[in-house]
């Protein structure tokens, strides 16, 4: 969504100061837009189809194979919105609709998603 990068901090403080502003979080996990503060935000919590390079090699599905589950270009849906938070990574890698506890698949829509267990600093990092 956006070239400009910020800390998750960065963000929050211009939130606090009401500030405008388009940016992507620093780790591109997120995009945020704010155009008018209005007592309601858009999200669109499975926009997003990135995995981190750890994580590419192994899940066995493909870019196009995850496509189908995740929900591209919803964001396009809301953009027009004063304000707008777009998930960018796959909700393959952690599912923003779950509790933190049952967030990370091992299995998927009756399908096995990684080829061997993650590491718990994989999840972790999720």
């Amino acid at each position: 969504m956006h070239n400009n990068r910020l800390t998750i901090d960065q963000i929050i403080s211009k939130i606090r100061k009401k500030e405008l502003f388009e940016a992507s979080s620093k780790d591109g996990s997120f995009s945020i837009k704010i155009d008018e503060y209005v007592p309601y935000v858009c999200a669109a919590i499975h926009n997003g189809s990135r995995l981190r390079n750890d994580l590419t090699h192994i899940i066995y599905h493909t870019e196009k194979e995850r496509w189908y589950e995740e929900d591209p270009q919803t964001a396009d849906f809301i953009t027009s919105f004063p304000i707008v938070i777009e998930a960018n990574d796959s909700r393959f890698e952690y599912d923003l609709n779950r509790e933190p506890e049952n967030a990370i698949y091992e299995e998927a829509w009756g399908k096995k998603v990684w080829k061997k267990e993650l590491m718990e600093a994989q999840k972790e990092a999720s």
